[in-house]
């Protein structure tokens, strides 16, 4: 039986140390992470603000910091481990939007931000499952509240339990099964794979976004209809000129149905500060 690693921000800046190539590329790098990539920016067009500033809390590299930021917007990437910010400097840099960042290192259950200071709040890719710690993950989602303005809009995601059941089945992945074997072991949603993970139940990032003081706005599965299809039907729909854009519509047309959400990999709960 394996133990639960009570420092998650030194278990996640180990097994993200060497990773920040990997992790800009994840989104380009297979028909699901594309899509993913599709829905999630389908919703900031929708929700955010038409000009301001954005924090990026759990930045990664930046591949939506840089998004929006090519938009007009300016930038504050928020990371734990500095070569995710190294590489995203980098990249700001290349794209000639410098002057539009900031970057800081620091850990997301205390953010060195004044309150309600950013016009929006975004934490993308689910950086709250990196946190096994239930009281960790509550001060993280009330610090996103606090930072932004009133009237400000906080978008938060993170990994879901039903869609990780579904995964043990699709990857046949029998060292996940073992661990969600028991009701207790279900119910605690903490799994061991790469790192330690923590995976949403229905209707809990809902909730601790209201008892953090936000107002839920939508919910959207960011896989949406295509989670657990096959990849190589989804590649093949991709590449077809006909029948993409049709599948790029239906995609974004049901993302935020009640009956296909909870099936997502990664929850899109957008929030509103009052």
């Amino acid at each position: 039986m394996w133990e639960i690693k009570m420092d998650w921000a030194k278990q996640v800046q180990q097994r993200y140390a060497d990773g920040a190539v990997r992790e800009w590329e994840r989104l380009s790098a297979t028909p699901i992470t594309r899509i993913e990539y599709l829905i999630t920016t389908h919703c900031l067009e929708r929700h955010l603000p038409a000009t301001g500033w954005i924090l990026d809390a759990g930045s990664g590299p930046g591949r939506y910091a840089i998004d929006v930021a090519r938009r007009g917007y300016r930038v504050a990437m928020f990371d734990l481990v500095g070569e995710m910010l190294r590489l995203g400097r980098d990249k700001i840099a290349g794209a000639g939007i410098s002057a539009r960042a900031t970057l800081t290192q620091g850990n997301l259950t205390a953010l060195p931000y004044p309150d309600g200071v950013f016009d929006a709040v975004m934490s993308l890719g689910a950086p709250l499952s990196h946190i096994p710690d239930g009281s960790d993950r509550a001060a993280v989602i009330s610090e996103l509240a606090r930072v932004v303005k009133p009237g400000g809009v906080v978008l938060l995601t993170g990994l879901q339990r039903l869609a990780g059941y579904r995964s043990v089945i699709y990857w046949m992945d029998e060292d996940f099964f073992d661990q969600i074997m028991t009701p207790e072991q279900r119910s605690r949603s903490i799994y061991n794979g790469s790192q330690v993970w923590y995976s949403f139940a229905p209707g809990e990032l809902q909730q601790m976004a209201q008892r953090a003081g936000l107002q839920i706005v939508e919910c959207i599965g960011c896989e949406g209809l295509a989670n657990h299809l096959p990849l190589e039907h989804l590649e093949k729909v991709e590449a077809d000129p006909e029948r993409w854009p049709v599948w790029k519509t239906l995609l974004l047309e049901t993302c935020n149905e009640p009956s296909i959400i909870g099936i997502s990999n990664h929850l899109l709960v957008v929030a509103h500060k009052p």
